[in-house]
């Protein structure tokens, strides 16, 4: 499986979400490398920076180092370092915010 399989076997609003955020990661981090790691796209740089999981009901954009980001209180989780943002609407996707987390994300890779 590509990661292109993993967002065209996605039903939509899933697929919306996951293409617009797949989309977001690229503009924050043009240089981001993408592939499939557990399962999933992954993005990385350096080391892994963030990943976008579908589930039943929504999509999450899961930040590796979310913890350590400055405004990680926009983001969810309780694990020492993974954060999460939760989407479930292509248009509940905060874009400012979502490419704010990313950017700093980026940050925290170099």
């Amino acid at each position: 499986m590509s990661v292109d399989d993993y967002f065209d076997d996605l039903d939509p609003p899933l697929q919306d979400i996951a293409i617009e955020l797949r989309r977001l990661v690229f503009a924050a981090i043009p240089d981001a490398k993408e592939a499939l790691k557990w399962s999933v796209p992954t993005y990385s740089v350096n080391k892994n920076i963030c990943s976008i999981i579908a589930h039943k009901k929504q999509v999450n954009l899961q930040i590796f180092r979310g913890a350590q980001i400055k405004s990680s209180n926009l983001l969810e989780g309780t694990g020492k370092d993974m954060r999460h943002l939760k989407i479930f609407s292509a248009n509940d996707i905060e874009k400012g915010r979502v490419e704010q987390c990313l950017k700093q994300a980026m940050e925290l890779d170099s």
